[in-house]
């Protein structure tokens, strides 16, 4: 396999994950309040639940892929730098 190949998929794999992250979370908090709603016959707590489901699937997707970006920053920086040291031992 190319390098090339590995990078997209990666970052393939990366997308796919955010997907499954967010919609976990957003099923996850439809589960919980269908559960609530239940038990107290309040369509109220569904909805909360469901919203809550969907900020909190956001917010750990998001986090993740900053999480990755930072990771990817570091090994470009990590190899910009290993570069930098190649030239210089080549100039002596």
């Amino acid at each position: 396999m190319k390098k090339n190949d590995l990078k997209t998929f990666g970052q393939i794999n990366l997308v796919i994950f955010f997907g499954i992250v967010v919609i976990t979370n957003i099923f996850v908090g439809f589960g919980i309040g269908y559960f609530i709603y239940t038990l107290t016959n309040n369509k109220l707590w569904l909805i909360i639940m469901l919203f809550l489901g969907m900020i909190s699937g956001l917010y750990n997707g998001i986090k993740e892929l900053l999480k990755e970006a930072k990771k990817y920053d570091e090994i470009g920086n990590n190899s910009k730098r290993d570069d930098k040291k190649d030239d210089s031992s080549n100039d002596n």
